[in-house]
């Protein structure tokens, strides 16, 4: 009830008090009356019985009705707060929603609200928009069976997570609109719990990310044609600069030597950028292939070792090998392996003080391979320990280092490759005392 009701009605129940109190004092009237007149007949003479009795009881009514009177105007005043705060309460709430409401639908974001089995109920404009819609056209739907694909595995997979109550955050994924076309989504799914009952309701929201995607997979395969166009002149200056430092055409002066020497090392870096950059490339085109096939890791690290004895000898590093006659026959792709060891080994050795030690060892427990790159080197710090696998980063502490060159795409790419021959890397690292990666196989 709005408050200027509880006032009016407030008002007639106090007058209604006020007349009952009135009609008691009328009631009374003669024999106040005769108190007034004759005071003498009531104080100064004994009292009857009778008398005293009324008089009592004549107190009493008049105490009993200012009290009861104080009591009503307290319990009316009170009332009327209460329900101001009630109806205030209940305006703002209406209006809250009412907002709400309005913010839900006009949000650009495409907004989905599901039942406890997924089923489409008041998706937003924006999603109507996305799907290409009518509201009577998706409504009752599950979700789920938009998600493109004649694979329905992953569709399954997302489900149960929804059906088990557990978050779905961004989760990178293809959706089918009403035309067909596939657009490429970031989906998020949380749990609501409706006030005072024990339903609950999802919240859907779509990222639409096809004109990302579509930016990224151009830039892919720009530097895709780029790496693979290089790679070509690159090779031939390999090959010409190795036959003039062998001196297979003539004597070199020891000048010549020195200048050849670091064109050939300046070649070598190049050429080791242009293949990550092909292998990164290829990784986010989804186009590297994997051949599985009986691998010796043993022989794998030592001839990355081989390749890397010139920065060992120069550094004084001492290599540790703790081979353990394990992983000489093991399923995996050699190539691709090959690339994660040598990143891992090469990094060790450039971010290892002079003098420093790098141990590489193998473990074997159940069914698990482990390969162990540990080094004293300059470790990673804490607060950027979250992005060592991120593309293009370089730590802090490393940064700096005038004989540190570095694209920051190695670990990227180790971590990419590790996936897709089904393995897992994780790492523990300590600012300046060093680092150790476990690749698990």
């Amino acid at each position: 009830m709005p408050p200027a009701k509880s006032f009016f009605k407030n008002l007639l129940y106090s007058f209604i008090v006020l007349i009952l109190l009135l009609g008691i004092l009328f009631l009374s009237r003669s024999f106040i009356e005769k108190v007034v007149s004759n005071p003498l007949d009531y104080f100064k003479s004994p009292l009857s019985a009778t008398d005293i009795y009324f008089s009592a009881v004549f107190i009493a009514l008049i105490v009993i009705a200012v009290l009861f009177s104080y009591i009503v105007y307290l319990l009316l005043g009170y009332k009327t707060r209460f329900d101001l705060e009630i109806w205030s309460a209940t305006k703002d709430t209406a209006l809250s929603k009412e907002q709400f409401k309005k913010l839900y639908e006009s949000a650009p974001v495409p907004y989905i609200l599901l039942d406890k089995e997924a089923t489409i109920h008041n998706p937003n404009k924006a999603a109507l928009r996305f799907f290409g819609v009518l509201p009577e056209e998706i409504e009752g739907k599950n979700i789920f069976s938009y998600i493109a694909g004649e694979d329905r595995g992953p569709a399954e997979k997302m489900f149960q997570y929804y059906k088990s109550s557990m978050p779905i955050n961004r989760k990178e994924m293809d959706m089918v609109t009403k035309s067909g076309e596939v657009r490429s989504v970031q989906l998020s799914i949380f749990e609501m719990k409706n006030p005072g009952s024990f339903s609950t309701t999802g919240l859907a929201m779509i990222f639409d990310i096809t004109e990302q995607k579509m930016l990224d997979k151009a830039k892919t395969e720009f530097v895709s044609l780029a790496s693979h166009q290089l790679r070509t002149p690159l090779a031939t200056t390999k090959w010409l600069t190795e036959m003039l430092v062998s001196g297979d055409i003539g004597e070199l002066s020891p000048k010549q030597s020195e200048y050849l020497d670091k064109l050939h090392t300046a070649n070598e870096d190049m050429v080791d950028l242009v293949d990550v950059l092909l292998n990164v490339s290829r990784i986010e085109m989804g186009s590297l292939s994997v051949d599985l096939k009986p691998t010796n890791v043993e022989e794998l690290t030592e001839s990355i070792l081989n390749e890397l004895a010139f920065l060992v000898d120069k550094k004084k590093i001492q290599v540790k090998k703790e081979y353990n006659g394990l992983l000489k026959d093991i399923k995996s792709d050699p190539k691709l392996l090959r690339i994660v060891i040598q990143n891992l080994v090469s990094n060790a050795l450039k971010y290892t003080p002079i003098g420093g030690t790098v141990t590489i060892s193998f473990e074997e427990r159940g069914n698990e391979k482990r390969i162990k790159v540990s080094d004293t080197g300059f470790g990673i710090p804490k607060s950027q320990q979250s992005k060592i696998f991120t593309k293009l980063f370089r730590a802090d502490n490393v940064r700096q280092l005038t004989d540190s060159q570095g694209t920051g795409l190695g670990l990227y790419l180790v971590k990419s490759v590790v996936a897709s021959i089904g393995g897992s890397i994780n790492f523990v690292s300590e600012e300046n005392k060093g680092s150790t990666f476990t690749i698990t196989l």
